[in-house]
């Protein structure tokens, strides 16, 4: 409860106190609002500087790239016949290409004899998967040749597996280069296997070693189309049907003709794949060619980021004398050095020993505001011209045996360093936190100081009206024993 001043004086001590409180606190707390409001506009035109750089950045890995200096456009007249992609760097095979597709690759097939049901028992014994090129008699092997590059695998096949599910579990999990599955064929059961790749280099030759002799299809128990022999498929025993032999792709590119096993065909023409869908029933034309337009939308995306950037240094450092506003930054000495060194990186030549060594050979030149502007017909002149030379000037690499840096690397350079945790931003940040931290602090000991004098003065005040009071007492009390003396008229003679 406060206590009730003045009445012994009739002065308006709260008054009093508030005014002499107020008048030691303002001046004050005015003085940390406007060191916080400055420490606050430098963090936030830093927060802006650094964001301006950081939107730079990402412009400058693509400059930077090989990929930007080894891009290629492609196209296929027909995407239905065939698709078509180039590497983004190495050597590429440039032109255009007449395709005619007369097979594509496919997948060998082979189909079991029916079964009851899917736990209708097979048999046990051990089949023995090889991959290779096969000879025909009309539709069954005569002949077999397995891939050296690949091994054999055996599937070992016991009670454990041995129904026709178990069968195609075990194939499954052998990762023996086919696939196995179940088919309903009216209300019984085939085994279906299917090689993984397309072409007659993967067929695939099943052997069945039934009696665990350790060789397989040496007696007539591993061949004779019961047990487990209803499985094999080879140049001694055909029991499954090939309902789909192997194929390799054939094609012809510009005339010549050319063979597959796959589809997809990568070492046909340099840097280029080209996928097979169908067969033509006319040339499908295939187009590889440069694609310089990708330097340049990576330079203008570089020149767009970069004004971005200049203008927000511009705007944040910049005194306008008609309103006479400063920039947030203005004066500020780490944003000048900032935009110093990133100027200076970016106007320095650069000793590429080919034929350019500035931006401004190129077209990218800087206008009086700091922006840059791109004169696109001059740097497609300068690709065109040299477009090795460009890619020195952006992105460096080795020159007459030493290793030059480009605009796009120093630049990245500095950008990293100034943007990194122990940059000049974050080291400035936090020091300008620290500094609006004590200001907190700062006003936490004014409230305290404030308190305890607003307490003094109070005490000080009501001292003096308690004295005022006792003064007050006194007179009152002499002026009654005045008028109690005889002859003392209390009236007008008393003045």
């Amino acid at each position: 409860m406060v206590a009730a001043t003045g009445l012994g004086s009739g002065l308006d001590i709260e008054s009093l106190v508030s005014g002499l409180v107020g008048a030691e606190r303002v001046p004050q707390e005015q003085r940390l609002l406007r060191q916080e409001t400055g420490f606050t506009s430098l963090l936030s035109g830093l927060g802006q500087l650094k964001g301006a750089l950081g939107a730079v950045q990402p412009t400058l890995t693509t400059l930077k790239s090989d990929s930007t200096y080894s891009a290629y456009t492609s196209s296929s007249s027909q995407t239905n016949v065939a698709a078509i992609s180039t590497a983004t760097s190495g050597n590429v095979a440039t032109g255009t290409y007449a395709l005619e597709v007369s097979n594509l690759a496919v997948n060998q097939s082979l189909t079991s004899g029916t079964f009851a049901a899917t736990d209708t028992v097979v048999g046990t014994g051990k089949l023995t998967i090889d991959l290779g090129t096969p000879t025909y008699s009309g539709s069954t092997y005569s002949g077999f040749s397995a891939n050296a590059s690949l091994t054999a695998v055996d599937i070992t096949i016991d009670s454990s597996n041995n129904t026709l599910s178990g069968v195609r579990d075990a194939i499954n999990a052998a990762n023996a280069g086919i696939n196995a599955s179940l088919v309903k064929d009216g209300s019984q059961y085939r085994l279906l296997i299917t090689t993984e790749d397309t072409g007659v280099v993967n067929s695939v030759s099943i052997s069945i070693d039934e009696d665990g002799d350790g060789t397989a299809n040496n007696t007539s128990t591993d061949t004779d189309n019961t047990g487990l022999s209803q499985l094999a498929f080879n140049s001694t025993a055909s029991n499954m049907t090939q309902s789909a032999a192997a194929e390799d792709a054939a094609f012809t590119i510009n005339g010549l003709a050319l063979t597959s096993a796959s589809n997809v065909l990568t070492d046909v023409l340099d840097g280029v794949t080209v996928t097979l869908k169908e067969q033509t029933t006319s040339a499908a034309t295939l187009t590889v060619a440069d694609n310089p337009g990708a330097i340049t939308s990576a330079v203008q995306a570089f020149v767009t980021a970069y004004n971005g950037y200049a203008t927000s240094a511009t705007s944040l450092t910049k005194y306008d004398a008609t309103t006479q506003v400063a920039g947030a930054l203005q004066g500020d000495a780490t944003a000048r050095s900032v935009i110093a060194q990133v100027r200076s990186t970016l106007t320095n030549s650069i000793a590429t020993g080919g034929s350019y060594t500035a931006l401004a050979e190129i077209g990218i030149t800087t206008k009086a505001d700091g922006t840059l502007t791109l004169d696109t017909s001059v740097l497609d002149a300068a690709i065109t011209a040299d477009s090795s030379a460009v890619k020195t000037l952006f992105a460096g690499g080795t020159v007459s045996g030493a290793e030059v840096t480009g605009v796009a690397d120093n630049l990245d350079t500095l950008l990293t360093g100034f943007l990194s945790t122990t940059g000049v931003f974050d080291s400035r940040t936090d020091s300008l936190n620290s500094r609006v931290e004590d200001i907190a602090e700062q006003r936490t000991t004014l409230d305290r100081r404030m308190t305890n004098l607003e307490a003094r003065y109070r005490a000080e005040f009501n001292a003096l009206d308690s004295l005022l009071a006792q003064l007050t007492s006194s007179g009152d009390f002499l002026l009654a024993q005045l008028d109690a003396l005889p002859g003392f008229n209390s009236g007008s003679d008393r003045n």
